[in-house]
């Protein structure tokens, strides 16, 4: 791997990621031929339902019950509906990180059965990850001389959920974007069978913005990463060199490092009463009706014990759990 095509200057970032935000748009995964995952049969990886689009502006990933986590600087606001796990939700209230590009939204009225946790170790470096998200995908192949160095973006909308999979190459601190300063994790799009590719080596593709990058710790998916910049060629993903396509050039990418942040996301991220099942912020007898359809389950797990019915959680919901909710009843 060249330093020259992978160390990039914050300017360089910087230009990549403005044409991301000011077009408007979310997230792409770009994939090689015949390197494509078929969604509906590779199941090493987290559910569709964990990730998101916030608007027509960027990819989310849902961190609890009625949380999500995305990039700040695509300047969505309260106003710009997010649709996860196949409903779209009101925004009732956005954390911004004080300097990193990262924020923490409440839904209102979401108790979403999937999510994922944060990835708080900082052992990311070689560790293969899956990239998810919603966006632009693999178009027509670029050639010089017959060889293929890489692909354009497709004309399609970001409509359709992708995912891909990658290696994380190294870290960096204090990566300057739009007046951010993130914590990164890097990697690079590599060519099949070449480089550091993986089975399903994806890019992150025009218009990124808070994509989940997520690493399976001890048989849990967890989330590592946010999409935050990537070397752009003009709606274009490359992994040779256009000029001479025997050179090695793949294209860098990175997302915000969630391990430096743990603490901060963890800490802003607001708890529920116990009982407060429909993520109205109240808890009566909408809340019981939840709680009332998982009454007697013994089937309750992680991430989301039952929608939240199991309280202990313990894996099922019985006479322990009703008294926490009676405990709590009316409560705001």
């Amino acid at each position: 791997m060249k330093n020259i095509a992978h160390k990039k200057t914050a300017y360089g970032l910087f230009l990549t990621a403005l044409l991301i935000w000011t077009a408007g748009s979310a997230k792409g995964v770009v994939l090689h031929p015949n390197g494509e995952p078929n969604l509906a049969t590779w199941t090493d990886r987290p559910d569709n339902d964990a990730v998101g689009r916030w608007g027509y502006i960027a990819s989310c990933v849902a961190v609890s019950s009625n949380c999500i986590i995305t990039a700040q600087h695509p300047s969505g606001n309260l106003n710009t509906p997010v649709s996860i796990g196949g409903k779209a939700y009101t925004i009732a209230q956005i954390w911004n990180h004080s300097t990193a590009d990262l924020r923490v939204v409440k839904l209102y009225g979401a108790n979403l059965a999937n999510f994922v946790d944060i990835y708080e170790n900082t052992n990311e470096v070689g560790k293969n990850i899956v990239m998810g998200g919603y966006g632009k995908g693999r178009g027509n192949s670029l050639q010089t001389g017959g060889v293929t160095y890489g692909y354009e973006w497709d004309g399609s909308n970001n409509s359709t959920l992708r995912f891909g999979t990658n290696k994380i190459n190294y870290t960096l601190n204090n990566r300057l974007l739009l007046g951010l300063i993130s914590n990164v994790i890097v990697a690079d799009f590599d060519g099949l069978g070449e480089g550091m590719s993986t089975a399903y080596e994806g890019a992150a593709g025009n218009y990124d913005s808070g994509c989940g990058w997520f690493i399976k710790d001890n048989g849990i998916w967890k989330v590592a990463g946010l999409c935050r910049a990537v070397e752009g060629h003009s709606g274009q993903s490359w992994f040779r060199d256009c000029n001479d396509p025997n050179i090695l050039d793949p294209d860098y990418l990175d997302a915000v490092r969630i391990s430096s942040y743990a603490t901060w996301i963890n800490e802003t991220i607001p708890q529920r009463l116990q009982g407060e099942l429909t993520g109205d912020d109240w808890i009566d007898f909408a809340d019981f009706a939840v709680f009332a359809s998982y009454w007697l389950n013994t089937d309750c797990h992680y991430p989301d014990w039952c929608l939240g019915a199991d309280f202990e959680p313990d894996g099922d919901v019985d006479w322990d759990d009703l008294a926490e909710f009676a405990n709590n009843w009316l409560a705001d």
